[in-house]
């Protein structure tokens, strides 16, 4: 009786940490990763400006292999 408990114990553990182990946590990456700050810029109502707008953003490669950047789009 007391083997069964114990075996009904470790299948239970392992089912919930060999899935853990397989697919990890989701936020290792092994590919390229961007991070850009800040998120987003608001330069509020554009057509009353007298003067250009700028604005820095910093973009990072967080990922562990190179990031390639092809095209950059704004809107």
């Amino acid at each position: 009786m007391k083997n069964n408990v114990m075996l009904f114990l470790t299948l239970g553990l392992a089912l919930v940490l060999v899935p853990l182990l397989v697919f990890g946590q989701g936020n290792n990456t092994t590919g390229p990763a961007i991070s850009i700050s800040p998120d987003d810029y608001n330069t509020g109502d554009i057509s009353r400006m007298t003067q250009d707008v700028t604005q820095v953003f910093t973009v990072s490669n967080t990922g562990k292999a190179l990031l390639s950047i092809a095209k950059i789009k704004y809107t």
